[in-house]
């Protein structure tokens, strides 16, 4: 939608500046010295004529008319009785050639023309040049703003493009990790499957039901993951029907930190603060964005971890926060942790160290909170720690239970 905007609006600025170019170009050339020496004449020549022809209007009122015509409004001007025999009077009959009333221009005059046997009337033109100067200037503005506003739009456009194009590589580094980490689970259940159905292990009962117990782990794996690319997108479209209430925060944490606790391989340390004891949400998904939070925490440190969380009330915020002292963030890249496939960029760089996943989980926190009409933030420091906060605003309902 963006870059169709911006195509539209290039379009239009390059038509507009390209108009005005011309006119600003064409006024350039035709708007000549010669040019407007000749429209002041003509006009006057057809002022003087019309007077001639009907004396009921005055001639600077015919005289204006003739300049307004070839807009030349911009003309001020004044009318002088002349004596005839003075040697520097020129009449019309005495104009031949272009050089004739050029000569009256430069002297910012017009012929005479004769009211009586002695006497006759000219005009003395006060800027001669503000006219075409006037319509230039105008010309020339307009068009370096449609060229100012056709710059931006390309600029912009190249931005969208440029984007675009990161897009497309996170989603080829997202469909390479997704296959990757896919397939480890999906040849466990098949590998699982087949001795199984051979029927080598109906002898051996608890080697049998320790099979089945990983195929049933490797499938709730994906089951979670194809849900987590799933509730992203209904958050995302605002399809997503969340069933608010009012949880107890100490239990939900408990149960977070005693499952990991029981399934990483590292030594972690939990600290628990709670200050406030109730938050208003729902539970499956605040549960699954706090899970979030401390799966990046032990990933993304050293052994042993330390992490702390703690519940507390900020302004009109219950906040769930998350810290560990793992490797931080650096601030560059605080401005793009949120967005869906970050992380998978450097996939291969990550699998590598033993971490594994598809930058879901910090989109997922996020879209969780705004979709409670709440936020999160991050506090970190390279090599020091990283703070994750979830904030979500204190419904107005009664707050006991």
């Amino acid at each position: 939608m963006a870059k169709s905007y911006y195509i539209i609006v290039t379009a239009f600025a390059a038509i507009i500046a390209l108009f005005l170019t011309g006119q600003w170009i064409g006024r350039s050339y035709t708007l000549t010295k010669e040019q407007l020496a000749r429209q002041i004449h003509e006009s006057f020549c057809h002022a003087t004529e019309r007077y001639e022809a009907d004396k009921t209007t005055v001639l600077p009122t015919l005289f204006r008319e003739e300049l307004n015509q070839r807009d030349l409004d911009k003309l001020i001007f004044r009318i002088d009785t002349v004596l005839l025999d003075n040697p520097a009077t020129v009449q019309r009959s005495d104009i031949r050639y272009y050089q004739d009333y050029k000569r009256l221009f430069d002297k910012r005059l017009t012929f005479v023309h004769p009211i009586n046997d002695t006497q006759g009337i000219q005009a003395y033109i006060h800027n001669p040049r503000a006219g075409s100067i006037g319509k230039l200037l105008y010309f020339f503005f307009g068009t370096t703003i449609a060229l100012a506003v056709l710059m931006i739009c390309i600029r912009r456009q190249i931005n969208i493009i440029k984007r675009q194009d990161e897009i497309a590589h996170i989603r080829e580094d997202f469909s390479y990790a997704m296959i990757h980490d896919m397939k480890t689970p999906l040849s466990s259940i098949l590998m699982g499957a087949r001795i199984l159905r051979s029927g080598k292990l109906d002898s051996k009962p608890e080697k049998k039901e320790k099979y089945f117990d990983i195929l049933e782990e490797e499938a709730q794996h994906l089951l979670a993951l194809t849900n987590k690319v799933l509730t992203i997108s209904k958050l995302e479209h605002g399809e997503l029907l969340l069933e608010k209430s009012w949880i107890f925060i100490r239990p939900m944490v408990e149960e977070l930190t005693q499952m990991f606790a029981a399934k990483t391989t590292k030594t972690v340390t939990f600290q628990l603060n709670i200050e406030a004891e109730k938050i208003f949400a729902d539970e499956e998904y605040l549960k699954e964005a706090v899970s979030n939070l401390i799966d990046n925490s032990i990933k993304y440190s050293g052994d042993p971890v330390d992490i702390q969380i703690i519940s507390c009330m900020f302004n009109q915020f219950t906040q769930i926060k998350v810290r560990d002292n793992g490797v931080g963030i650096s601030l560059a890249a605080q401005n793009h942790i949120f967005d869906k496939f970050e992380r998978v960029s450097a996939y291969r760089n990550n699998t590598a160290k033993g971490i594994t996943g598809f930058g879901l989980g910090l989109n997922y926190v996020m879209n969780v909170t705004r979709s409670h009409g709440g936020y999160v933030s991050v506090e970190s420091k390279e090599e020091k720690y990283s703070e994750f906060t979830i904030s979500l605003p204190v419904s107005t309902e009664e707050t006991t239970i």
